[in-house]
């Protein structure tokens, strides 16, 4: 399914999938006040408030998280390898 996209300034793009919209807001081409709608569609939706893009929102909103999510692994990991050399 092909996506409508317009922009603040009036300029609209045509998206040939999901995986290319979820790309574009992936990479900042795509803001959350942005307005997309699908081809069968008739309402705009702005960008931030689609569901496909829902974990997208997340992890751009907290880096930190993913960062502490992270670091919890990586000590997790090495505590496991300290007690099984032992």
């Amino acid at each position: 399914m092909r996506y409508h996209v317009r922009n603040a300034r009036g300029e609209e793009l045509v998206v040939p999938s999901l995986r290319d919209l979820h790309d574009l807001y992936v990479h900042g081409f795509l803001g959350d006040e942005d307005l997309v709608r699908a081809d069968s569609a008739t309402r705009w939706t702005r960008a931030g408030a689609l569901p496909a893009l829902h974990g997208v929102r997340e992890l751009k909103a907290d880096p930190k998280k993913l960062l502490v999510l992270l670091g919890a692994a990586i000590a997790l990991v090495l505590a496991v390898a300290l007690l099984l050399g032992r």
